[in-house]
């Protein structure tokens, strides 16, 4: 029989995993598999649910929550030397990657067709050998990704997010950094924002929606906005990145394997929207295909 392990994220988006688990597990026993339930706390998060879990080499993971309980999960692979097939139930507040994955957002849609899904494979990074789902950002409006507090979310959802954004717009100063992308392209100057990503979406806008972005290529896409000259041209740049429009002399839009980021001091960063920690430089990496998700 094969085997599911199944975790849940209690908190994540509006906090309604209660009433979908039961029916999950029968969908799941009725087609035919032997269930694992795990649900997270602060103290025993995905991660550490996976490095004490020996999968089995055809067992599924299954993860109820966000992008960053998706991110506990891939480092709980890693650091545990486990591979899986994932399948994703998007349940967080922007649900980025869920949506550039494509996967369905209804509770109960994986565990009633979950045999009908495919196998694809989708490109992972790693900042600094840490693993992460789909951005690395710094910059205006990455810590309200995580500064955001958990019972407002859930209250307000993705408003919650833009509130807090906007208000670093009244107190908020540019950064002196040197990207360097491939080891051959060499770009320093003022940033108000700048990411690294493999996503259509990001802080629930599609802000690539008139690039390609192919989730499997080895290629992130990397995203900056220079210090614009006032605060009304920083107004106009923002809003520019968030309705995917980046034809603007401010932004730049690249894409690469490998990205190299020095910062003056320690720069305080998000990853898959949760706090990344305060680092002077970093080494962003594209390991292309390296991980299995179940979609549609």
């Amino acid at each position: 029989m094969q085997k599911v392990l199944l975790i849940v994220n209690p908190k994540a988006g509006k906090a309604k995993s209660k009433k979908y688990i039961e029916n999950i597990l029968i969908n799941l026993r009725n087609l035919g598999y032997k269930v694992d339930l795990e649900i997270t706390t602060i103290e025993r998060n995905a991660q550490k649910i996976i490095e004490e879990h020996k999968l089995e080499d055809d067992e599924i993971l299954i993860i109820w929550g966000g992008d960053g309980t998706l991110n506990e999960t891939l480092r709980g692979l890693q650091s545990s030397e486990q591979n899986a097939k994932i399948a994703f139930i998007p349940k967080g507040t922007t649900n980025d990657f869920g949506h550039s994955l494509r996967v369905p957002f209804d509770g109960l849609a994986v565990s009633k067709n979950i045999n009908n899904y495919i196998k694809k494979e989708i490109d992972m990074g790693t900042i600094d050998d840490l693993p992460f789902n789909y951005v690395v950002s710094f910059g205006l409006f990455s810590k309200a990704s995580y500064q955001t507090s958990r019972k407002w979310k859930n209250r307000v959802g993705k408003p919650a997010y833009y509130i807090n954004g906007f208000k670093e717009l009244f107190n908020f100063k540019p950064y002196k950094v040197k990207i360097t992308l491939d080891d051959d392209q060499v770009i320093e100057d003022e940033f108000i924002y700048g990411s690294v990503s493999n996503s259509k979406y990001m802080g629930g806008f599609p802000v690539f929606r008139k690039q390609i972005v192919n989730l499997n290529d080895g290629k992130f896409e990397v995203l900056l906005a220079k210090k614009p000259k006032n605060f009304f041209s920083t107004i106009t740049v923002v809003l520019k990145i968030l309705t995917g429009n980046l034809n603007d002399a401010h932004i730049t839009f690249l894409q690469a394997s490998n990205v190299k980021a020095e910062f003056p001091y320690q720069m305080d960063l998000a990853v898959d929207g949760e706090y990344g920690g305060k680092r002077e430089k970093i080494e962003i990496k594209n390991h292309q295909k390296k991980t299995i998700y179940l979609v549609p």
